[in-house]
């Protein structure tokens, strides 16, 4: 019984390094503003108002958004069982 629940423990654990990991690399994809790969962030997008740059923000908020909620969906799942 104890082996199972330090079994759960390490999976969460691992679970949640992984997550946290690819949310870091999710932040360090913010760095492209200031680099010449990202030179066409910096850019308007078409007649709007609306940079390269923004819509890069926004969509990384809304990525870490849903993967946070996979996280916890699939914790929930795992203290089903």
């Amino acid at each position: 019984m104890a082996d199972n629940k330090i079994e759960a423990i390490k999976r969460k654990t691992r679970r949640r390094f992984v997550f946290a990991g690819i949310t870091l690399a999710m932040y360090f994809t913010f760095v492209l503003n200031w680099t010449e790969a990202g030179a066409a962030l910096g850019s308007l997008l078409g007649d709007s108002h609306i940079s390269g740059s923004i819509l890069l923000f926004a969509g990384l908020i809304v990525l870490m958004i849903g993967l946070e909620v996979i996280f916890l969906l699939m914790n929930r799942h795992g203290d089903e069982k």
